[in-house]
């Protein structure tokens, strides 16, 4: 048995253990799903395709380094300021909206800014989606960061939602 390249004699790899458990756990539970997972996200995205009454678009994801620690993106954008000089604008953020996974498993992720953020920070995901207040919205910013997967040890998809573009986020122009 091995995990990341490691060699071990029992039954304790994180991973071939939980795989285990799960196997077990659904031989005796025939209704085991979390009500917020990846496997929800995906089956709610999918039945708004097939049914056009929803703009879902986007499965927010937060994911986590080795240290469990949530991983912040950084990035920035020109903002042009009507014939004004141009200025870059930075973005930090927990939420991502995944592009696109190649056969290695590098992904490119897009940034998803939220309903409040101007660049004063915030330590946890939570933090940072509540500076929306009682409006919850992810704004697609355009910026995308390359990552190689095997980098992380867990991830959380959020309910699917409609991103905005980020030109309707208050307080930013394009």
């Amino acid at each position: 048995m091995g995990c990341k390249n490691k060699k071990h004699d029992g039954d304790n790899c994180v991973c071939e253990v939980l795989r285990a458990v799960a196997d077990a756990q659904d031989e005796v539970d025939v209704d085991n799903d979390c009500d917020v997972s990846c496997h929800k996200s995906i089956q709610e995205l999918l039945a708004g395709a097939q049914t056009p009454t929803t703009d879902l678009d986007t499965i927010p994801l937060i994911l986590y380094c080795g240290d469990c620690a949530p991983f912040e993106g950084f990035g920035t954008r020109i903002r042009t300021t009507g014939g004004g000089p141009q200025r870059l604008d930075c973005f930090r953020s927990f939420f991502f909206r995944v592009t696109s996974v190649d056969d290695n498993c590098c992904a490119k992720l897009e940034l998803l800014a939220t309903r409040g953020d101007e660049g004063g920070g915030f330590d946890t995901p939570c933090e940072q989606i509540q500076t929306g207040g009682a409006r919850n919205e992810f704004f697609r910013t355009g910026i995308c960061l390359t990552v190689d997967l095997d980098c992380f040890c867990a991830v959380t998809c959020l309910d699917p939602v409609a991103a905005s573009p980020l030109s309707s986020l208050p307080g930013t122009a394009q």
